[in-house]
């Protein structure tokens, strides 16, 4: 689904699109007939405003961005190509300096990271994981998953949204705890969520998912469940912060939940984000992102796939020491692939990251973008040892070792 080697041939499929003579059509057209369909229209499955002009796409580090309509980033998107809009943060890019082989991150002009070298969290994070259980997983995606979709650029992503932050909003009303959860908003309608348990230092640590679903073969109105993708990976990072809020977590750096609109537009959210946190210098120590974590090949080795391109290898060791002390599973890297998921908009700001992904097989999950991405197709136990590996870099992160 996000191989870049096919990104000439869907490049050039598009180029093909472009020069069609009187082509006119355009998918993101307001007002479009869908009834032939089969299914009735509604206010909330028309796209917004976002592609009423075309975006700026990069394919790869390396290839020239290239301005496209909807319908040939849709063509992207079904030939598989990962790919990265662009359109709103090019000053970041034209100056992009990823975080890959070398052994800093810089994320301002004096501030380097640092990440911890010896786990000493233990008591702390074995507390955290007590908590842990997998209730929360089946009370918050089946309701998340009735929606329609949660496309970024519609109603449905707007409405998903609002409804994703007061869930969390309210486990932090029953903890009474002094956590902030905010909206942050983008040009098209879903908002990202960022709840921060506040810490005693100017240093900010980022878990992250991304909400939104798409049809890849009509996303504002197609049904898209995205039970995996990525509601795994929200349900996952909100189990560890209901745990953290049970177990009155206060960290000595900032600690910041994060789930990302607009992921499958090109990591449109993540990049907003991290392009606000570059600009006015937020000294961010990591980032840990979880994108799909429910799903497993039955028979293959259970593993937590480690995203190896497009990250850092300090954060990848890190990762693969939490998971080893306090999960029953190991770590295996595998590529992931340009505009993989929103790891890399940290990564291509020069911040630290990783992804933990639910496999090394990347494609294994053939449901996903489509209606049978369905909460019956996940293994809730699984998805435990994520939210385990979640609260254990809260902590250990968190924490720069003197506490």
């Amino acid at each position: 689904m996000r191989f870049t080697l096919v990104a000439l041939a869907a490049l050039a499929a598009v180029s093909v699109t472009q020069a069609r003579e009187g082509s006119q059509h355009h998918f993101g057209a307001v007002g479009h007939d869908y009834h032939h369909y089969g299914e009735q229209v509604t206010e909330d499955m028309q796209p917004g405003s976002l592609y009423s002009s075309k975006r700026l796409v990069k394919v790869s580090e390396h290839a020239k961005p290239r301005w496209l309509a909807l319908e040939d980033i849709l063509a992207l998107r079904r030939a598989g190509v990962g790919f990265m809009d662009i359109t709103d943060t090019q000053d970041m890019h034209a100056s992009e300096a990823t975080v890959q082989q070398g052994g800093k991150a810089v994320a301002g002009d004096e501030y380097e990271t640092t990440l911890p070298t010896k786990l000493g969290q233990g008591k702390r994070v074995r507390g955290a994981i007590e908590q842990l259980s997998t209730k929360l997983y089946g009370d918050v995606l089946n309701p998340f998953t009735a929606f329609h979709n949660r496309y970024y650029d519609s109603e449905y992503g707007r409405k998903s949204s609002e409804w994703l932050r007061g869930q969390i909003e309210g486990l932090v009303k029953e903890a009474r705890a002094n956590v902030t959860v905010e909206p942050f908003k983008h040009r098209f309608p879903q908002s990202s969520i960022i709840a921060r348990f506040a810490g005693s230092s100017e240093e900010t640590v980022v878990v992250s998912a991304h909400q939104d679903s798409v049809n890849m073969w009509l996303p504002w109105f197609g049904r898209a469940n995205g039970a995996d993708d990525d509601g795994s990976g929200t349900v996952t990072i909100l189990e560890a912060f209901r745990a953290l809020l049970h177990e009155g977590f206060k960290p000595e750096r900032t600690v910041e939940f994060h789930w990302y609109a607009g992921e499958e537009g090109g990591l449109l959210g993540s990049q907003d984000v991290a392009r606000e946190y570059k600009k006015r210098g937020a000294k961010v120590v990591g980032n840990l992102h979880f994108d799909m974590t429910g799903f497993w090949t039955k028979g293959s080795e259970e593993v937590i796939g480690l995203v190896a391109d497009r990250t850092d290898p300090q954060s990848r060791a890190l990762v693969s020491d939490l998971a080893a002390e306090y999960t029953r599973l190991k770590t295996r890297e595998f590529e992931c692939g340009y505009g993989c998921s929103d790891h890399a908009s940290w990564n291509a700001f020069g911040f630290r990251s990783a992804m933990a992904f639910e496999s090394d097989q990347l494609e294994a999950n053939t449901n996903i973008h489509s209606p049978k991405d369905t909460v019956e197709t996940l293994d809730f136990d699984h998805m435990l040892e994520f939210s385990k590996l979640a609260v254990a870099y809260a902590f250990e992160v968190g924490y720069d070792g003197s506490a």
